[in-house]
């Protein structure tokens, strides 16, 4: 795989595994990478999207899958959608802070969070009512701290699976909106 699209690691695993057992309807998959979690959505979907702000993952994926049930676009987050409303959003974010490592597919901003917090604030207006999201994150990010901004902004949260690897849990979440 080129270098520079994000390769499947562990977290891409374990979030594979609850990909396959909970989406459904339209999905939204932000930072798609390699495009494992719209694969694996698109078995039980209607539609998925899968999105990356790198235009050579967009790339890598438009060239190496090909399903009728899958689109992918280039786009930061949610800033290519208006109005639309998906009932599953996947979203592996990179989740390491900036001082550990200087790459767009791993960097989570200063502290690890920020753009995990953009995503939290923005997701909401893209959720369908009965919607949820399936999320990945690494204990160097601070948990304690992302279980905080997801109740800030109005979800609750499932931890479905945390697994230990060498240096750092990953932690696997289903978050719901609060109505």
């Amino acid at each position: 795989m080129a270098n520079e699209v994000y390769e499947p690691r562990e977290d891409s695993f374990l979030l594979e595994k609850y990909v396959r057992k909970f989406a459904r309807g339209s999905v939204l998959d932000i930072g798609t990478g390699s495009g494992i979690q719209a694969k694996a959505a698109s078995e039980r979907a209607i539609s998925v999207i899968g999105v990356d702000i790198n235009q050579k993952a967009i790339d890598f994926c438009n060239k190496n899958i090909k399903s009728d049930k899958i689109t992918f676009l280039k786009s930061d987050l949610f800033s290519i959608f208006k109005n639309k409303k998906f009932d599953t959003i996947i979203f592996n974010p990179p989740y390491l802070p900036e001082d550990r490592i200087k790459d767009i597919a791993l960097d989570g901003g200063k502290r690890g969070y920020e753009l995990i917090e953009r995503f939290l604030r923005d997701a909401k207006e893209f959720l369908a009512n009965d919607g949820l999201i399936l999320f990945v994150f690494s204990s160097l990010t601070d948990k304690s701290i992302i279980d905080e901004l997801i109740k800030k902004y109005g979800f609750i949260f499932e931890e479905l699976e945390r697994i230990h690897i060498s240096f750092e849990d990953i932690y696997c979440y289903k978050i719901i909106w609060k109505h």
